[in-house]
């Protein structure tokens, strides 16, 4: 099983900066994203809302929850 150190792009040829509308899905197809989270009593509390995407290194924003 790989590490998930290595979970990234070898390069970022491919990458694009999209962020702007939060999204779940990369340009790429990819659905998962490298971000950056606080935690709080075992749970997350604060995440950033710049996010890149695992596969292709394409910078998105991150979604969050409705309010209602």
């Amino acid at each position: 099983m790989e590490s998930i150190a290595n979970l990234r792009p070898e390069n970022y040829s491919n990458a694009i900066d999209f962020r702007g509308t939060p999204t779940h899905v990369c340009v790429c197809g990819c659905e998962v994203f490298n971000l950056k989270v606080v935690f709080q009593d075992g749970e997350i509390a604060t995440y950033f809302l710049d996010m890149e995407c695992a596969h292709c290194g394409s910078l998105a924003t991150a979604p969050t929850p409705q309010q209602s």
